[in-house]
């Protein structure tokens, strides 16, 4: 194998696949990168098994082949050399790096032994989906998302299409989001299909998302996913389980309506936080006839604080106490100046855009 290749191109595409290596101390080849040139086309991949990322390279392949390569020492040569063009030469397991002042022989293994990537064998159902949506729709409902060994079925987002919306859900059974996307933001030649995916997936498609704006295509068999995008694609197991019925945590309608100012609210949450404790709890309290929602927090050994944020409010005197880290990842998600709490005593709180009900972030109280 003989290829040219322009340095920055070869780093975008080690960083693209870089979260992909595998670090199995019993399986050394995971820790390396396949290269190969075939068919016109230069493509990096790796794998931890679980989840493999390919990218492909811009470059000049003078002879086809493939090699497989330690990463960590392809990158930090590749990383650290300053000139433009890089030469790439593979004969048998020696592997040849040169540029214009500096060459570097490294003992690469052999690329039979590297892992065969699965292929998604129905390509005739699909999804396409512009890769800005995307990527809001996980931003928002990976908050939520933490793995969790003991139920492996919340450890990753549901991803459900239903005939007028295709719907994500993330949660950890202390809160949830969720997030609908119309169906004609959408194509797609699936009626019905459920899926959840893995948090480590989710994290990793975001990364290679970036800020691009791509068209990405989706293929789903019953035990994995493929994201296909112009400069490469990840495909990825699937989590094994029932997703759980979330819909009737949901509230459907609460006893009171609190708009505030999302900046201001973020503020008021940091600053209270700071007599929160290890408790990480935080009192919302609203009286009758007053026009702000009153934060406070308190700890034996600290002290205690109050923060007055005002508000626009529906419905009578409310009080709870919730984790502030989790109010704050609620309030993260959006983008709006403006937000609305629901809250009924007892149950489940709601945080939602002001104008828009495509999504919805539900967390549950802390019972003292």
């Amino acid at each position: 194998m003989k290829l040219v290749l322009l340095r920055n191109n070869l780093v975008e595409s080690l960083s693209a696949v870089e979260h992909s290596v595998g670090m199995n101390a019993n399986l050394p080849i995971l820790k390396s990168v396949l290269l190969r040139a075939f068919e016109n086309k230069i493509l990096l991949t790796t794998t931890d098994l679980e989840i493999a990322t390919q990218s492909t390279v811009p470059g000049k392949i003078i002879e086809d082949g493939e090699c497989s390569i330690p990463f960590l020492l392809l990158n930090s040569i590749v990383k650290n050399i300053l000139s433009e063009r890089v030469s790439i030469n593979e004969e048998g397991k020696k592997i040849t790096i040169t540029t214009d002042n500096y060459e570097a022989e490294i003992q690469g293994n052999n690329p039979k032994d590297f892992p065969l990537i699965p292929s998604v064998h129905d390509t005739k159902h699909f999804f396409k989906i512009n890769s800005s949506i995307l990527r809001d729709a996980l931003s928002a409902v990976s908050a939520a998302v933490q793995y969790s060994e003991i139920r492996p079925e919340i450890s990753g987002v549901l991803f459900k299409y239903e005939k007028d919306s295709l719907v994500f859900v993330g949660t950890d059974s202390f809160r949830l989001v969720e997030k609908r996307v119309l169906a004609k933001e959408i194509e797609t030649s699936f009626e019905a299909i459920s899926m959840i995916i893995p948090k480590k997936t989710i994290e990793e498609l975001l990364r290679v998302l970036g800020k691009n704006d791509v068209l990405v295509e989706i293929f789903i068999d019953p035990n994995q996913v493929l994201f296909k995008m112009p400069a490469g694609q990840i495909i990825s197991r699937l989590i094994d389980g029932n997703f759980p019925e979330y819909q009737g945590v949901i509230p459907k309608e609460v006893e009171n309506e609190l708009t505030v100012d999302r900046e201001e609210m973020i503020n008021a949450i940091k600053l209270t936080a700071a007599f929160a404790g290890r408790t990480q709890g935080i009192s919302m309290n609203v009286k009758d006839g007053k026009n702000f929602l009153e934060l406070h927090s308190a700890d034996g050994a600290l002290g205690e604080n109050r923060y007055k944020v005002p508000a626009k409010i529906k419905g009578g005197a409310f009080s709870a106490i919730f984790n502030w880290k989790y109010i704050l990842d609620g309030l993260r998600i959006y983008a709006e100046s403006e937000i609305v709490i629901g809250a009924t005593p007892g149950r489940p709180a709601l945080i939602r855009s002001s104008h828009d009900a495509s999504l919805v972030y539900v967390l549950m109280p802390i019972k003292l």
